[in-house]
């Protein structure tokens, strides 16, 4: 540790600063904005400060998918206390709460890459090159991607860190507080329990020798207590013990591949079977919407089309898999690999929330063309384009075989391996069901510290100089 005492905070905090700038140059083009699941979260924030939530049949009757059922409460319990501060800059107070988080985040991660053994010209980079991203856009936005994304990648790098630490103690403080983050994380996103099962083995691992059970616990418990609670919220004002119902949709629009393609994945003679059959479009989204108003109206209400959904997914995997397998491997396209730094794309993203369609510059068959016809700012515009994909293309790639590169005997080998199967185990989520480029905002900056060391050990290979210098920076390790 002796080089990050010697650096100080000032690098840390300069980090941070300088992690905010995209964001703000995003906000001051956007604004902070809504998207269309927006609604769900204000409405769901002004219920709060209105009076007890709805029950009963008030509740299970109110809609095909309720509010304070489909939604966790913790955004909108965000939104309601800022609006209660200030009803009239609530929005750029919760641009702050998200920027600052960000920011947080990455000054930690900077942390983080020192101890695990980066030059600190390849920590600061790699903490830096996720606020080129998708979440520099997220932050203006009335959604829970950049704030459960602080909380998440800051629980992963604690337990990185801890991994990477040789003293108990300030492990297992690590390992509390990245359980208390999670436990934040699921009162904000109901998928936190599934996701947060990618990260049990760098918590064994951060748990103390003789208290593995007891670290583990301690790691598990918040999310589980509040996911726990929120079921036991919804059983009083439903008789479900839902975490949420937005299986009703997401579970649906699983097998819209399949639909499209004629595979029968809605059989039998069950009313949510019949119905889908007549309702749900493979190409269309929106048919899902049609579906539940449908099954709604024929008196099931939002957990009971939550189940069936659930139900015909199963039957689903059951009955087609390879079909199932097919559909899951379409959704990781391409441009999911340079997510760790995407500075031109991130910019077609701020055009296209002012309402836009795909501006020019993100289109390369565009900017070749105007390159030919002698377009002065096409090509560097281009060049950009494709250095700063082939940039996160590389990074990407470097994460996915760091744990490969490391000799057995380094002592870091088991906490990459851990890192490695949390981010893998996180996309595994989500691949199967729905996912867009937003939902890996938590498993950028991770991905970034991975990358960031498979690159450094391909050229201290390559650079004998190199590697004896990267060798002397890294801190010393006790068994």
């Amino acid at each position: 540790m002796v080089r990050t005492r010697a650096l100080g905070l000032t690098p840390t905090l300069l980090v941070a600063i300088i992690a905010a700038i995209p964001a703000l140059i995003a906000a001051s083009v956007t604004g902070v904005f809504e998207t269309p699941d927006s609604g769900a979260y204000l409405t769901y924030a002004a219920m709060i400060p209105a009076g007890p939530l709805p029950r009963g049949e008030a509740l299970l009757g109110s809609s095909p998918a309720p509010i304070p059922l489909y939604r966790t409460p913790g955004y909108p319990a965000v939104i309601a206390v800022l609006q209660y501060v200030s009803l009239t800059h609530w929005m750029s107070l919760l641009f702050l709460v998200q920027l600052l988080s960000q920011a947080l985040l990455a000054a930690y991660t900077f942390r983080v890459g020192l101890a695990l053994g980066l030059r600190p010209v390849y920590s600061f980079v790699a903490a830096l090159m996720p606020a080129a991203g998708s979440v520099a856009v997220f932050q203006s936005a009335v959604m829970t991607d950049a704030l459960f994304g602080a909380l998440f990648g800051g629980a992963m790098l604690l337990l990185l860190h801890a991994d990477l630490m040789p003293e108990s103690r300030g492990r297992t403080s690590k390992l509390f507080i990245a359980g208390l983050l999670l436990g934040l994380a699921a009162a904000i996103r109901e998928a936190t329990p599934y996701v947060m099962l990618g990260l049990l083995p760098a918590a064994f691992i951060a748990a103390a020798q003789g208290r593995k059970l007891l670290g583990l616990a301690t790691f598990i418990l918040p999310a589980l207590v509040v996911s726990g609670l929120i079921m036991a919220d919804h059983y009083r004002r439903s008789g479900h013990a839902v975490l949420s119902t937005s299986r009703q949709i997401v579970m649906v629009q699983a097998l819209l591949p399949l639909v499209s393609r004629g595979v029968p994945v809605f059989e039998g003679e069950t009313l949510f079977a019949r119905t889908a059959r007549e309702t749900v479009v493979g190409t269309d989204y929106f048919s899902i919407a049609a579906l539940n108003i449908r099954l709604f109206e024929a008196g099931m209400t939002a957990p009971e089309i939550a189940a069936a959904a659930s139900a015909n997914y199963a039957r689903a995997w059951r009955q087609h898999p390879v079909e199932m397998l097919r559909a899951t491997a379409t959704r990781l396209p391409v441009k999911m690999l340079w997510i760790t730094f995407m500075p031109v794309d991130t910019a077609v993203d701020v055009e296209r929330q002012r309402g836009e369609p795909r501006p020019w510059f993100g289109r390369p068959e565009v900017l070749w063309r105007l390159t030919k016809e002698g377009s002065f700012f096409a090509l560097p515009i281009l060049l950009a384009l494709w250095v700063g994909r082939a940039i996160g293309l590389a990074v990407t790639l470097g994460a996915i075989v760091s744990p490969f590169l490391l000799a057995r005997s380094d002592s870091r080998r088991a906490a990459i391996f851990c890192a490695w199967l949390a981010c893998g185990g996180f996309v595994a989520v989500y691949l199967p069901v729905h996912l867009e480029q937003r939902y890996l905002i938590p498993i950028v900056p991770m991905l970034c510290l991975l990358g960031g060391l498979a690159i450094q050990s391909v050229i201290a290979s390559l650079l004998p100089r190199f590697a004896k210098s990267t060798a002397e920076a890294r801190p010393p390790r006790t068994p």
